[in-house]
């Protein structure tokens, strides 16, 4: 190896951008060594990854239009849903009313045929009585004409032929009943 006086004295007499550090050879080579690897990844590489960046830029590109049509159809999807929820909220409000209307209906339909139904028995019942009332009436008339004939016949002992019976009571009773 050298001396070290030799080999400082040798630094101390660099020139310009040695002074530096740096190696203009060095960089000259190195520069001729990029350009070569430039010139070689261009001729090889440089259009298939271009291609290939063009290729994802392209399918980004669709896929950013595809989203924003996804976006407008979703939109449009939800207009609709709104439309048609609000149609079927109408639909079945008339549904509901119709509905109430139709038992209001049924239910006076009910109401009317138990009035009518009612009435009928009342009537009916109405006229069992009044005959149970007549036939009651007659049956004590006869029941009232056999005991004034017994009293009758008591307090005159004897016994007057039914026509006559029969006549001499209904005058008593026409008195009873003025």
């Amino acid at each position: 190896m050298g001396n070290p006086l030799i080999l400082l004295f040798a630094s101390e007499q660099k020139e310009g951008i040695a002074v530096l550090g740096i190696d203009p050879k060095a960089i000259l080579l190195q520069a001729g060594t990029f350009l070569i690897l430039f010139l070689i990844i261009k001729k090889f590489a440089l259009k298939g990854i271009v291609d290939t960046l063009e290729k994802r830029r392209q399918t980004i590109d669709k896929g950013v239009e595809l989203g924003i049509e996804m976006e407008d159809e979703k939109s449009k999807f939800d207009d609709s849903l709104k439309k048609m929820q609000q149609s079927a909220r109408v639909e079945a409000e008339k549904i509901i009313a119709e509905a109430h209307q139709e038992a209001g209906g049924i239910i006076k339909a009910g109401e009317d045929t138990a009035t009518l139904k009612i009435d009928g028995m009342l009537k009916d019942a109405s006229l069992r009585i009044e005959r149970e009332m007549q036939t009651a009436r007659q049956e004590l008339q006869a029941e009232m004409l056999t005991l004034v004939s017994e009293a009758t016949e008591i307090i005159i002992q004897e016994k007057l032929d039914k026509t006559k019976d029969a006549s001499l009571i209904q005058r008593a009773l026409a008195k009873v009943r003025a």
